[in-house]
């Protein structure tokens, strides 16, 4: 499967002239800076961890061509380009360009880090204004520091009822529930493209 990673100041679409014919969407990380946004893109998109932090400056994305089956079985050729949204402060206006058109938000935040799980709310709600029929997924992550978790699952279940969206425990570390995030994602973007959403291929 195709797939590659850089860095952006654009938001022009990235697979626009390539011949691609399968289905395209456009999906949006959000979250506090250092929730492991960027290990979860690396992770899917090239099966690899590094342990050391590095800021995310501005945008990055990736690209990677999966099968997804609709409802009748069929396999349908979708194209998911990934874009990791630096989360400081100052890149606010920035997200705000990129999250525009987006077909769907993964929101993260840190097991670990209960400032991180406080802020899931703002992100929500930045997504919302301006992708207000986008579906949602939610990324309760570095489940694997087992020994340093804050926040239980229950908190991340409330999340999952308030925002309407889907909910997974993962880690980049070990890889645990990461293919699964992206997959649901792929899958419910297909669905809604092929019962004729306003977006279908972004």
């Amino acid at each position: 499967m195709a797939q590659r990673i850089e860095r952006t100041n654009s938001i022009q679409d990235p697979d626009a002239a390539d011949g691609f014919q399968g289905y395209k969407f456009r999906i949006v990380l959000l979250g506090e800076a250092m929730v492991g946004k960027t290990s979860l893109l690396r992770r899917y998109t090239e099966n690899i961890f590094n342990e050391e932090y590095k800021q995310t400056i501005g945008t990055t994305f990736a690209t990677k061509d999966v099968e997804t089956r609709d409802t009748q079985g069929n396999v349908r050729q979708v194209r998911l380009s990934i874009w990791d949204m630096g989360g400081q402060s100052t890149y606010r206006e920035l997200r705000r360009q990129y999250m525009k058109g987006a077909s769907a938000a993964i929101i993260v935040y840190d097991v670990t880090k209960p400032e991180t799980f406080m802020a899931m709310n703002n992100w929500f709600e930045s997504f919302r204004e301006v992708c207000p029929e986008a579906p949602v997924l939610i990324c309760a992550n570095k489940i694997d520091l087992t020994d340093k978790r804050m926040v239980p699952q229950e908190p991340g279940l409330m999340l999952r009822s308030w925002f309407q969206a889907e909910y997974y425990e993962t880690s980049a570390k070990t890889g645990t529930a990461v293919a699964d995030v992206f997959s649901k994602c792929a899958e419910k973007l297909l669905l809604n493209a092929l019962k004729g959403s306003k977006n279908p291929l972004t």
